[in-house]
């Protein structure tokens, strides 16, 4: 049977050091091979993002796709994940991208086996790399072409066969990935939606977006021009969502504020023109005002529990005196999750903060407290 190659949807994760001017990658991924699928078609696709307080963000897709053939068709499938760079991990020949794990794919109910590689990177063939010959690792570990004696652009392959049988059939796809993050934003989620179109519809009839804050309150944003028309529905937890002008890098997006929850949105006949970024909300105006020196925002304006910008990037935007700014320090965490405050001026306070969601029957427990959080408090406590 004819084989195409195909390429699911994979995560590009940046992370920039704090007031560093070089970017330094975990992986960018999805190099497609410019082949078309003429036959299968897409009639669905659940995409679930999970949130978490730790450095991994989790993927889930459920995948209907339809094949209109009287017999079965077998497809091969998988992605390229560009290397990580700046002096993280080398290559392995045999295992997969160092920042990408937990991968697993079902098809019909079945779990298919899958392969690691290495292939040249946007090759229009699958071609994966032997050690030997051409090829040798220097002693860094990466990849040298004696021929060219060039170090050549190369991605970490995952794929499998597919065998599509008449009618509609069933993929579900799961991993993990390192999150990135900046000097400007917390975390970044990056989801390439484009690939849609390289299936037969050249879209997704049936599409689900589930963003999810798991054990976790997240407030981040989502540029206006991923999606037309969008209607985010909370379907679980505590959540507020709003459209502004300026939320997404300084331009017009959606912000939401959940906590131990999701948002929800559904489209039809959806046709990708945009990459999706769910990204942390601190990029909305801290980061151009504070390089403009037109700081004017209150402390706790954006607050993550798992934020890589220390206090010295809040501390930058203290309007109160030290005082009042340390008592809101200490009891920001408890805030995050929904505590109502006796005192009329932190109340006062919080509810000024955009993301802030009071909990009537939260009950303080620090047991869940992160790292950071436990930063905030001692602070805060002039310790």
């Amino acid at each position: 049977m004819k084989k195409h190659l195909l390429l699911f949807p994979l995560l590009c994760l940046l992370f920039l050091p704090v007031l560093a001017n070089d970017g330094v990658y975990y992986t960018s991924g999805n190099q497609l091979v410019p082949m078309q699928e003429t036959d299968i078609s897409v009639r669905k696709e659940i995409l679930t993002i999970t949130l978490l307080d730790s450095s991994v963000t989790l993927v889930d897709v459920y995948y209907e796709f339809f094949n209109p053939n009287s017999t079965a068709k077998t497809v091969l499938m998988g992605f390229e994940a560009d290397p990580p760079s700046g002096g993280f991990p080398s290559f392995s020949w045999s295992g997969g991208h160092p920042f990408v794990g937990n991968f697993t794919v079902e098809m019909n109910g079945r779990t298919l086996s899958f392969r690691n590689g290495l292939c040249l990177l946007g090759s229009q063939r699958l071609d994966t790399l032997t050690l030997g010959g051409k090829y040798e690792i220097d002693e860094e570990g990466w990849i040298w072409d004696k021929t060219t004696e060039r170090y050549p652009e190369v991605a970490f392959v995952y794929y499998f066969d597919a065998t599509f049988q008449p009618g509609t059939n069933r993929v579900h796809h799961t991993y993990s990935f390192r999150t990135a993050n900046s000097n400007s934003s917390s975390f970044s989620v990056q989801y390439k939606l484009t690939p849609a179109a390289r299936w037969a519809n050249g879209q997704i009839d049936d599409f689900t977006l589930v963003v999810r804050a798991e054990r976790t309150a997240k407030h981040f944003v989502i540029a206006d021009t991923v999606f037309p028309n969008p209607q985010f529905t909370l379907t679980e937890g505590i959540g507020k969502h709003r459209h502004t002008a300026t939320c997404y890098w300084n331009q017009p997006g959606h912000e939401f504020s959940l906590r131990d929850g999701s948002y929800t949105l559904h489209l039809n006949n959806f046709k990708p023109q945009k990459e999706l970024d769910i990204v942390s909300a601190d990029n909305c105006l801290a980061y151009q005002n504070f390089f403009a020196d037109h700081i004017n925002l209150p402390f706790g304006f954006f607050y993550d529990r798992s934020s890589t910008l220390g206090l010295w990037y809040q501390a930058s935007m203290l309007p109160r005196e030290e005082s009042f700014r340390r008592r809101i320090a200490r009891n920001l965490p408890y805030a995050h999750r929904g505590r109502m405050f006796k005192s009329p001026e932190l109340q006062k306070y919080f509810e000024s903060l955009w993301w802030y969601m009071p909990d009537p029957n939260y009950v303080d427990d620090p047991s869940d407290f992160t790292e950071y959080d436990r930063e905030y408090i001692k602070w805060g406590k002039g310790e």
